[in-house]
């Protein structure tokens, strides 16, 4: 049997014969209907004609029957006329009287006959399923007395009913025979033949070309099924040629498509296992916030390994207990339950034994461990667990546990990269440890680092006042004022000033240096000329150019503006600087210049020397860091002066930085607010 390509439905068709049945009871269906209706009409119209001449025919016998027992009182006669009356079903009232005076009156059981007024015509009765008919009754030309006989239409009802019901019953089966005999008709002539030439012509729509088509009709659908078999035959040979290739490829893409599936399904999952084994990874790494890493760790987890809530536990070892770090998909209640929890090694929780056993333990239903400890775990509605023991060093520092609604064994998979999630969450649980431990130790370094300032501090004013001494006497020996001196030591003596100057100069840094870092430094802030610290720098330093034979420049513009700020300390920057300049510069200039924009001081010192390396730009700003730091460089000096100064430059809340290229010197910038309120704390 060949099947076709697709596997489509035929469309849905509408019967020939179905079409002309239902038109045909349809036709004959109303016609009946509006037969049975104009019988039943005339049934109700009959019955009620028939109705009201029994009722005329009882006034007429009691008008012929009553007026002699009437005339001799002879009421026994009247009574058994009325009782007689009675035989007829349909009377329910009868009553006879003579102006104001009842003779006699009878009611049927079950019938309360109401009138407006006694006595009135038979239309002022209310009920309107009653008929009523008053008539005198004379004798011998006199009116003796008056009659009144009520009907029921009750009767009339039931037999009208009973009468509607038999023409419905009637029409009911009379349609029913034509139906059966149209469907029986069209089926059989009609239908039966379309539908196997429709159900053959589906077979071979849908690909079943050996199907069989019934050409035994003499008529239109027999020529029609003749020509269907012949195209039948046609697909049935060209089929029967493409066949075997289609096969073989059908088979070849369907393997191809499992194999490409499966494949991608592998992938995918292996993907995004690595995706979040390479975050929770960047984040063990880079972040240092436990909580964060933790609860990216049990976050993956959970979703990974397709289970509803997760846990990490933290092993506190002074105690004894695990206690819970990181929730998450758990319940309000079932968090707290788990925090007042105090499990331990090797009880009989998950967590427990897999922390005795150093493996992993699983409990795939809850169900079959009706004595587990934690009950209100599955009153919580979760089936399986898991839980993954944090090991370092075969120390237990934790625990990860998974938890699952659904009932069942946890996969080799999975237990896998659960592993591999517990290891990263060792990592995350030691760093933060040592990080601890760093912060501590930091505490302790800054308290020490905070001890030694103090301490350089101390020393060097105490070093810097028998110093200040020694200088003091040598320049009154060198002045001659404790007599004169001989040529020899008064060489010894200006070398001794010369080394004393610079040791006080050395001392005064580190003094500088220790009060800052101490926090003991503060800035004096007063009105100051910025032109007038430049000028006097320029020209303390005039002999030091000269003896270079450099040139001096110095530009700022007219009316510079006032500021505020330390005049001291800023001077000690730019003499810093400018000292710098003369110092590295073999040749050519140093200039000094000013400048003011946006409420601030910027101050340049360029010099001609030979440049400062990319590397060194930011080094040198650091404490006793020089740009040649080699023991053989040419230049001396501490290393502080910069870095003196850029603290100085930060507590006016101003900025210092170097410009340079190697063989074209350098340019020292600093920018300082023009007025400087308050002194910013140094960190």
């Amino acid at each position: 049997m060949h099947k076709a390509v697709t596997s489509e439905t035929s469309p849905k068709v509408n019967s020939i014969s179905r079409r002309f049945s239902y038109t045909l009871i349809s036709i004959l269906t109303l016609l009946l209907i509006a037969f049975a209706a104009v019988a039943i009409v005339v049934d109700i119209n009959r019955i009620e004609n028939e109705m009201q001449k029994r009722l005329d025919n009882a006034i007429m016998f009691a008008r012929n029957s009553l007026p002699t027992p009437l005339w001799n009182m002879n009421y026994l006669v009247v009574n058994d006329f009325v009782d007689a009356l009675f035989l007829d079903e349909s009377i329910v009232h009868v009553r006879i009287s003579w102006k104001d005076q009842l003779i006699t009156e009878k009611n049927r059981s079950g019938f309360i006959i109401k009138e407006d007024q006694p006595g009135a015509p038979q239309q002022s009765f209310k009920d309107a399923d009653l008929i009523a008919k008053s008539s005198d009754i004379y004798f011998k030309d006199s009116v003796i007395s008056k009659i009144l006989i009520v009907m029921s239409r009750e009767n009339v009802k039931k037999q009208v009913l009973i009468q509607i019901y038999s023409t419905i019953a009637l029409l009911i089966l009379i349609i029913a025979a034509i139906w059966l005999t149209s469907i029986f008709i069209t089926r059989r002539y009609i239908s039966s033949p379309l539908l196997k030439l429709q159900e053959s012509a589906s077979l071979i729509a849908r690909g079943d070309l050996d199907t069989y088509v019934d050409k035994s009709s003499s008529d239109e659908i027999g020529a029609l099924a003749q020509h269907l078999d012949v195209m039948r035959g046609s697909i049935k040979q060209l089929f029967a040629e493409l066949q075997e290739s289609k096969d073989k490829l059908e088979d070849y893409s369907r393997t191809l498509e499992h194999k490409v599936e499966l494949r991608t399904r592998e992938l995918a999952q292996s993907v995004e296992e690595l995706k979040a084994l390479g975050e929770v990874s960047q984040a063990v790494s880079s972040i240092l916030d436990l909580e964060t890493v933790l609860t990216s760790i049990v976050r993956h987890a959970v979703q990974l390994s397709k289970t509803d809530a997760g846990t990490i536990y933290e092993f506190d070892e002074a105690e004894g207990v695990f206690v819970p770090r990181i929730n998450y998909g758990a319940q309000a209640d079932l968090i707290e339950a788990l925090r007042e929890s105090r499990l331990r090694v090797g009880d009989r929780t998950v967590i427990g034994q897999a922390a005795v056993k150093r493996t992993p333990s699983q409990i795939p239903d809850l169900a079959d461990v009706p004595d587990y400890p934690l009950a209100y775990v599955q009153q919580a509605g979760y089936r399986a667990l898991l839980a993954i023991p944090l090991l370092r060093e075969d120390r237990i520092i934790g625990g990860l546990v998974v938890r699952r609604k659904a009932a069942g064994e946890f996969p080799a998979p999975v237990l896998d990269l659960l592993q591999a999630f517990a290891s990263q969450s060792v990592l995350a649980i030691h760093n933060a440890r040592l990080f601890r431990e760093i912060e501590e130790k930091g505490r302790e370094l800054e308290s020490a680092n905070q001890h030694k300032s103090e301490f350089l501090a101390n020393m060097s004013h105490e070093l810097r006042t028998p110093l200040n001494a020694i200088l003091g006497y040598t320049e009154l020996i060198l002045d001659n004022i404790y007599g004169a001196v001989p040529g020899k030591i008064q060489e010894v003596l200006e070398r001794l000033e010369k080394n004393g100057r610079h040791l006080l100069n050395l001392i005064n840094d580190v003094l500088d240096l220790s009060k800052i870092e101490a926090g003991r430094l503060t800035l004096s802030l007063n009105e100051y000329s910025m032109e007038e610290v430049v000028k006097t720098v320029s020209t303390s330093v005039e002999a030091l150019v000269a003896d270079k034979d450099l040139k001096l420049k110095v530009e700022f513009p007219n009316d510079l503006t006032i500021g505020k700020g330390d005049e001291q300390r800023i001077a000690q920057v730019v003499l810093n600087l400018v000292g710098n300049a003369i110092k590295f510069a073999d040749e050519g200039e140093v200039k000094i210049e000013v400048n003011v924009a946006n409420e601030t001081f910027l101050v340049s010192v360029h010099d001609t020397g030979p440049g400062i390396t990319e590397a060194n730009q930011q080094k040198i700003f650091d404490e006793f860091q020089q740009a040649d730091g080699s023991s053989t460089r040419k230049k001396g000096g501490t290393g502080l002066g910069l870095s003196i100064s850029k603290k100085i430059i930060d507590m006016h809340g101003g900025r210092i930085w170097v410009e340079s290229t190697l063989g074209k010197g350098s340019i020292f910038r600093f920018t300082l607010p023009i007025r400087v309120e308050k002194q910013r704390k140094q960190a």
